[in-house]
């Protein structure tokens, strides 16, 4: 991975567009450069760029929380990385061309605008876009998401990894160095990525939690279901038996009562039915009595049936003449008053035709004087414009003139002020001609002035600084003196003297490696002797187990054995009632059938008397028996299924705790292997004699207490060390403290020789100055330059400012007087020509008005009576059209009243032939009637009229009613006499009724005892199924409980091993490989960069030390470096975790953001060379840095210059 150029436009100080292209020289050929530039300038803007292009973040960025910063339309948080761009701006862009791993050149570019690009608008958000270049393919330009991924798969690092592999930082390899185990593992796991191990750890703890709680659960559940004992389930099925023959005699006595309480019910209501039937046919006949009128109405119906419809005719006929005759009547009526109106009329029209050939007269006689006034009005018109065209020119002729006369008095005022001004400025300049001299060659004698100034002030300021120097060498002095005492009072305090130091560190040095190599063999001794220890138990558990298992095992034998004993009897008892159920289909008589056979409905049973015979049908008989033979058959297989399951159960557990048995057996084989495996592991070992010799029951104690000592002893020894490693820390600050203090003494004393040399030639060179300005000034200017330089100087350059200026406005003025004067002169010519103008054009006013004044008056003759011309033309056109308009309505008006006239003629000629055609017809009806109701003499008009009401639905209807009478009587006849039938038939089959109530009681004495014997059988059967849950749910629990069991074993042993509730146990295991091969990473660094230092773990699981080879491989604390050893391993470590986030592809651009101006010059020396040394490795390394050193040592420099106002620019050069 390779970065070949930077773009960027208006973020943070850089305005830009700035382009950075690696591949252009001085960059190409350049390994190291340097981004150079003073604080704020914008160096890291850059890097900035570089991951917002790639990223859309910012490292400085990521972790300072959720604060809000203001903006335009609101507050936005400051992690994000919109807000470096540029305040004012409307947009701003960052873009990196680079070569991924696939060595194909990309683009990534992130950009962000307001609003239409308006600095004021609201913040947009940002767009991030991916193109191959090679191609010229977009790759990515919509989801932030999909452009994340990508740019992943072509960089093959991820954000946390480029800031660590590509941009280095020494804060956070510092903060590395000095950690504990646990905050190393936790960065160590930040750095690497690796935060999966702690997720796991964590989720092993959960995961075995969960297992636990949910055997403990599960177990508790299973002491709450226990099943009922075998002789206690025996004795309930056995109470079952009886209750359920109690239940079957209870019901078969309920049946014979239910039987013969049918039989009464059914008596009584026959009986009830045989009344009902009387009294209906006793109704029927009244009914039928009740309706001989009707069919008598109904006879004369029938014969008026076909005349009905002349009668019908004859009353149309009679209402249609009547409203004939009225409306030929009115037709007449309107016949006359049409001829009358069509008289008037005429007359009318006659009127209208006169009127309009006057109106026609009188408008051509007037034609000639209306075309006169036409003209005089136009004339008239042409005088009006041309007179207001003249008195508005009139107008502004006067306006003018004023105009001219206000310009002409302004110029004169102003001409008497200027004449004033200069006698002012006459007097001022009279006043200051001592300073002439000086300001004919005021350019000259300024800058010799400023120049005095400054002398003068850098005396004065170097007098007064004198004493501070004098007394800053003083303290210094003293400084130097007490870091001295403090050196020597250290040594005496630790009672150790300067050489003996390091001896004693290297002696506690050995004396902790021998020790904890001690501690190690305990610790072994101790594991092995816990291992074997664990076996010895785990096989007693073993025993225990295999013992309850062979107690099981004989127990379910047992319980199998009763089983199939039950079994045994129940397969017999299946058999003998299938041969009773065969015997009792054989047993079944021919008689029974021919009985059968015989059966009628609605006829009582020989047998039984019963008129219901629901065995009559031969496959209902069929059925209930079948249903009968199959209940008993399935209760007998029922209980044969029943104990088979059982015994299936029985072997299924049988086989189980076989099964497990071998297990028992395989897992005691393999402890015995592990046991005689320990053995000679722990006899071998050198401390194992000493263990042995001591009682079983005090070897823990013993265990305990040498390593509790060990512990002690190395504490002890750690503490000793880490004071003398303190010490000498302690010592090399003072030192360096020391040498400062010396240097800064030596300094304090050069500074004051410095000051008074330099304070002596200033105060020669003022003396000359001074002498110089000897002719020019007055002596109290000398002496106030003398004195106070700058206030006199300013004083001085104010006064001569005001005389040059004074000189340039009195030349000014004068120019501006003699303008003026022509000016003037000019104005008086141009107002003697507008007054003239403006006399011209009074005149011509006067004209016209009497022009326009004679042409009113001929206008006037002419129009008489009427306004204008154009209103008298509008009378006479107006007097025609309305004579015009009667004659045509006139005639309009007769045309109407002839064509109605003609419409009611034929109108009254067809009525009167309607009328005629009608009267005849009813003649001819009244004829055929009159012949009818002689052959009907009993019809009188009134009852002719009643019948003639009655219409054919209602004549239909009436036949209906009388034919559904005769029918019921009929109907009930027949009904009463079926009703006797059945009565006697019933009676017959039974001659004792007996009392009602007493059956009623016995019926109801039998359903409470059916019922409380079923209640009973429900009962006990539902004991006996509750029972058979318990044994369902509790061997499916006993199921659960040892899968549960397995489960939590499984995550039990994991959890020993790796699982914590932080995670940080396999965390620790985890990051001790990390550390390892980051320690292997970051030597090899080291043996490239600086040959003397080596890194090596060691002090603790996850501790570090430093190996220094050239004091015979010595091992140092990280505490113990100086700054820059501490940049040097810091930056080792750097670059090995650069090679473990790139150990799949080579990078080859490095950028390190370092604070290297806090290194003394050896240790910048030492950077310098480190940094040479990545550039001999085929690397192009950037650093960012103000130290000058640097500067001369790095020629290729991207230089980063402030321009004020918040502004910046970028150069490249050497």
């Amino acid at each position: 991975m390779k970065i070949l150029a930077i773009r960027l436009k208006n973020l943070a100080s850089l305005a830009g567009p700035f382009e950075i292209d690696f591949t252009a020289e001085p960059l190409a050929s350049a390994g190291l450069f340097a981004i150079t530039g003073p604080t704020g300038a914008g160096k890291s803007t850059l890097l900035d760029a570089l991951c917002l292009a790639l990223f859309g973040a910012i490292p400085r960025l990521s972790n300072i929380g959720q604060s809000k910063v203001p903006d335009i339309d609101g507050d936005i948080t400051t992690s994000d990385p919109r807000t470096l761009l540029r305040r004012g701006t409307g947009s701003g862009y960052a873009e990196v061309d680079f070569i991924g791993i696939d060595q194909r050149r990309y683009r990534a570019r992130w950009e962000t605008n307001r609003a239409r690009d308006n600095a004021t608008k609201k913040l947009q958000a940002s767009r991030q876009t991916l193109t191959d270049l090679d191609s010229q393919q977009v790759l990515s330009n919509q989801s932030k998401r999909e452009f994340e991924q990508l740019v992943e798969s072509r960089l093959g690092l991820n954000f946390e990894q480029f800031t660590r592999a590509v941009m280095l930082a020494q804060s956070e390899f510092s903060a590395f160095l000095k950690a504990d185990d646990k905050e190393r593992s936790e960065l160590l796991e930040k750095l690497t990525n690796t935060a999966i191990y702690s997720q796991l750890g964590r989720r092993a703890y959960s995961k075995s939690k969960e297992a636990e709680d949910a055997l403990k659960t599960l177990t508790a559940q299973a002491s709450n279901i226990i099943p009922m004992a075998p002789e206690l389930l025996a004795e309930l099925e056995q109470r079952l038996s009886d209750a359920q023959q109690q239940l079957k005699a209870h019901q078969a006595q309920q049946r014979q009562l239910e039987i013969k309480q049918q039989w009464l019910i059914e008596l009584h209501r026959l009986r009830d039915e045989q009344l009902a039937a009387q009294e209906a046919l006793s109704a029927a006949h009244q009914t039928w009595n009740d309706q001989s009128e009707a069919r008598q109405t109904l006879g004369h119906l029938e014969r008026l049936g076909p005349q009905r419809h002349r009668f019908a005719r004859r009353d149309t006929l009679n209402a249609q003449l009547n409203p004939l005759a009225e409306q030929i009547r009115q037709h007449r009526q309107q016949q006359t008053a049409l001829q009358d109106q069509q008289q008037q009329l005429e007359t009318r029209r006659t009127q209208a035709q006169a009127s309009l050939l006057d109106a026609q007269q009188a408008h051509s006689s007037a034609r000639p004087l209306l075309q006169q006034a036409f003209d005089v009005q136009n004339t008239l018109n042409h005088l009006a414009r041309e007179f207001a065209k003249a008195s508005d020119l009139h107008q502004q002729s006067g306006q003018l003139c004023a105009q001219g006369h206000a310009s002409l008095q302004t110029l004169l005022d102003q001409q008497q002020q200027v004449t004033i001004r200069l006698e002012r400025i006459a007097e001022q300049l009279q006043r200051s001609d001592d300073l002439a001299p000086l300001a004919q060659s005021w350019s000259a004698w300024r800058d010799r002035l400023k120049s005095l100034t400054l002398i003068a002030n850098r005396l004065k300021h170097g007098q007064s600084e004198l004493p501070a120097l004098q007394q800053r060498a003083s303290a210094a002095e003293q400084q130097l003196t007490e870091q001295r005492n403090a050196l020597e009072l250290l040594y005496r305090e630790a009672d150790c003297e300067v050489e003996a130091v390091t001896e004693q560190v290297q002696i506690l040095g050995s004396l902790l490696q021998d020790n904890r190599k001690q501690q190690r063999a305990f610790e072994e001794l101790a594991r092995l002797w816990a291992s074997q220890q664990e076996v010895d138990r785990q096989l007693a558990d073993l025993a225990q187990q295999q013992q309850g298992a062979q107690q099981q095992r004989e127990q379910l034998n047992s319980e199998g054995i009763r089983v199939r004993d039950e079994l045994t009897v129940a397969e017999q008892t299946l058999t003998v009632t299938r041969q009773l159920l065969e015997r009792q289909r054989l047993a079944r008589s021919a008689s029974v059938e021919e009985l059968r056979v015989q059966l009628q409905d609605d006829q009582p049973c020989p047998v039984c008397g019963s008129i219901e015979h629901p065995w009559h049908q031969p496959e209902a008989l069929l059925q209930s028996l079948t249903q009968h033979d199959d209940n008993e058959q399935a209760s007998a297989q029922k209980a044969v299924d029943l104990l088979t399951e059982q015994r299936n159960q029985l072997r299924e557990q049988v086989g189980g705790v076989i099964a497990r048995q071998k297990e028992l057996l395989r897992q005691h084989e393999q402890l015995t292997q592990r046991h005689q495996a320990l053995a000679p592991d722990l006899a071998s070992h050198p401390l194992a004699a000493q263990l042995l010799d001591r009682d079983t029951g005090k070897r823990d104690g013993w265990l305990s207490q040498q390593l509790s000592q060990l512990n002690q002893v190395i504490t002890r020894d750690e503490q000793r060390q880490e004071a003398l490693l303190t010490l000498q820390k302690d010592a090399a600050r003072l030192q360096q403290q020391l040498q400062a203090a010396s240097e800064a003494s030596q300094t304090a004393a050069g500074q004051v020789t410095e000051q008074l040399k330099q304070l002596e030639a200033d105060e020669q060179r003022l003396e000359e100055e001074l002498t110089a300005f000897t002719p020019l000034v007055s002596p109290q200017v000398l002496e106030g330059l003398r004195s106070d330089a700058s206030a006199t100087v300013m004083q001085l350059e104010q006064q001569v400012t005001q005389r040059l200026d004074q000189l340039e406005q009195q030349h000014e003025e004068q120019q501006e007087q003699t303008e003026r004067q022509q000016k003037i002169e000019k104005q008086q010519v141009e107002q003697q020509t507008r007054l003239h103008r403006q006399t011209e054009l009074a005149q011509e006013v006067t004209r016209l008005d009497e022009q326009q004044q004679a042409s009113q008056q001929t206008l006037a003759g002419l129009l008489g009576e009427h306004a204008t011309a154009e209103q008298w033309q509008q009378t006479l056109e107006q007097t025609t059209e309305q004579a015009r308009q009667a004659e045509g309505s006139a005639a309009q008006a007769l045309q109407d009243i002839h064509d109605q006239l003609v419409q009611r003629v034929a109108e009254l000629k067809s009525g009167q032939q309607q009328q005629q055609s009608l009267q005849q017809e009813l003649g001819e009806l009244d004829v055929q009637i009159s012949e009818w109701r002689g052959q009907h003499p009993e019809l009188d008009d009134a009852a002719l009229d009643r019948l003639l009401t009655y219409d054919d639905a209602h004549v239909e209807q009436l036949r209906l009613q009388l034919t559904s009478t005769d029918k019921a009587l009929e109907q009930a006849k027949v009904l009463l006499h079926e009703r006797d039938q059945r009565l006697q038939q019933h009676q017959s089959q039974h001659a004792d009724e007996g009392d009602g109530a007493q059956m009623t009681a016995a019926l109801q004495q039998a359903h409470e005892q059916s019922a409380l014997s079923e209640q009973h059988c429900a009962d006990l059967r539902a004991e006996l199924s509750e029972d058979q849950r318990r044994r369902n749910a509790n061997s499916e629990l006993q199921a659960r409980i040892a899968e549960a069991n397995g489960e939590y074993l499984r995550w039990a042993r994991l959890a020993s091993l790796i699982g914590s509730a932080e995670g940080d146990r396999f965390r620790k295991i985890a990051q001790a490989y990390n550390l390892d091969l980051l320690v292997h990473h970051a030597n090899a660094q080291l043996r490239q960069l600086v040959r003397r230092y080596r890194l090596k773990r060691g002090g603790s699981m996850l501790g570090l030390l430093v190996m220094d080879t050239e004091m015979g491989d010595e091992l140092r604390s990280v505490h113990s470096l100086s700054g820059g050893e501490t940049f040097l391993v810091s930056l080792a470590l750097a670059l090995g975790l650069a090679s473990m986030a790139s150990s799949t592809l080579r990078i080859e651009s490095l950028f390190i953001d370092e604070g290297f101006g806090s290194l003394d010059p050896e240790s910048l020396q030492l950077a310098m060379d480190a940094l040479d040394g990545l550039q001999a490795q085929g690397r192009k390394v950037g650093v960012i840095s103000h130290v000058q050193e640097m500067h001369e040592r790095i020629p290729v420099q991207i230089k980063v210059r402030r321009q004020g106002n918040g502004l910046s620019t970028i150069e490249v050069g050497n």
